[in-house]
């Protein structure tokens, strides 16, 4: 017990400090800055401390959307705080410098210049959030293989994004005319997110598999499942199915860093199919192409989402983002940047997108000429 409690009150301590430190102390600056007498009351800190997180807490309790867009508030709010605390950063580390030189700087004009980098900053991340990029990728293939399309959609986040952001996304994968689409997870974040909302779905004109991601987990996952069955998706739980040339192995997300080479030992790798593998997180791809898997397609790392959270996120995950090859330059894996977002509905130094790939039969060309 006495061990529990350490390691809770070490917890408490570290999110604490975080909190404070880059989410509420760089709102307190910047107002200190552009008013130099106001004194900080009770009343004002608790507003800065507590509403974003009331929001959100209210927001899991309101299961539709109301509760949804203000959870989105709420969590976009964080966002531009972790931005700003950047800015004020390099205000803190320049203004000394400058003084020491000679050249003060005004810290009024501090303040409000850093409102209004953040104000572009937040413009300009939440517009790249309703821009949806495809990008195309060149992979080789056998003959078979040849000139089949697949699209891959990965961490669209529904709860956190509305359900409209779906009818945009099936609208550019079937102008993509795919042989199939694929989902890596993380489609979903919200309890409660209905049949209804995810109707579009039902829209592919490709057949679409799917796999969960961590969200999925952490909310109905059960329904999660029962309603994208309903709509025709194919979800893969530990499991294979072949379709055509290929064949498509779904793994359950985990934390466990063993999950991938746990579950291929359970799985059968077809040698008359081209085995593709989805699986939420970008881990176990060495495993996964020493078994025989050609392609590996996975998300969960939204490429960092913010500057300069991706340099965090690569340190977890260091194949972060694009096109990765294996030692022996066999298989394939891609790492989407996601299609949608999770939490703040920004984007700051990444992209959402729908990545389409088109195989080509296999030549010492096709592999000289893939993006990396």
């Amino acid at each position: 017990m006495k061990h529990f409690w350490q390691r809770y009150l070490r917890r408490v301590l570290i999110f604490s400090l975080i909190y404070f430190g880059i989410l509420v102390y760089p709102v307190i600056r910047t107002l200190e800055l552009i008013f130099p007498l106001w004194q900080p009351d009770s009343f004002s800190l608790l507003a800065v401390i507590l509403l974003p997180l009331a929001g959100r807490i209210v927001a899991e309790r309101l299961p539709n959307a109301f509760g949804r867009s203000l959870a989105a508030i709420a969590l976009t709010w964080l966002g531009l705080c972790f931005q700003l605390f950047v800015l004020v950063v390099v205000y803190e580390l320049v203004a000394p410098v400058s003084a020491a030189l000679g050249w003060p700087i005004d810290s009024v004009q501090a303040g409000w210049s850093l409102v209004i980098l953040i104000t572009v900053l937040g413009l300009v991340g939440f517009l790249n959030t309703q821009i949806l990029a495809v990008k195309h990728i060149a992979l080789p293939g056998p003959r078979n293989v040849s000139g089949h399309k697949l699209v891959q959609i990965s961490d669209v986040h529904i709860g956190s994004r509305s359900p409209a952001l779906l009818q945009p996304i099936v609208a550019k994968t079937n102008a993509l005319a795919p042989d199939y689409v694929l989902i890596t997870g993380d489609l979903i974040d919200f309890a409660g997110i209905s049949r209804s909302d995810l109707s579009e779905l039902a829209n592919f004109h490709a057949p679409c598999f799917y796999v969960i991601g961590n969200h999925e987990r952490y909310v109905d996952l059960a329904a999660i499942d029962e309603r994208l069955r309903s709509l025709g998706i194919r979800v893969l739980r530990n499991e294979c199915a072949t379709d055509g040339p290929f064949q498509f192995i779904g793994i359950d997300d985990a934390e466990a860093r063993n999950q991938v080479p746990d579950e291929l030992k359970r799985l059968t790798i077809s040698e008359a199919h081209f085995p593709i593998l989805l699986y939420h997180r970008p881990d176990g791809f060495d495993t996964a192409a020493a078994n025989g898997v050609r392609l590996m397609l996975c998300g969960h790392t939204h490429n960092g989402q913010l500057i300069p959270f991706n340099f965090l996120v690569k340190r977890i995950f260091p194949r972060i983002c694009g096109l990765y090859r294996d030692a022996a330059d066999l298989a394939h894996l891609y790492v989407s940047p996601g299609t949608g977002t999770w939490g703040p509905v920004l984007r700051i130094g990444s992209r959402s997108e729908i990545t389409c790939f088109e195989f080509r039969e296999e030549t010492p060309e096709t592999h000289s000429g893939l993006q990396t």
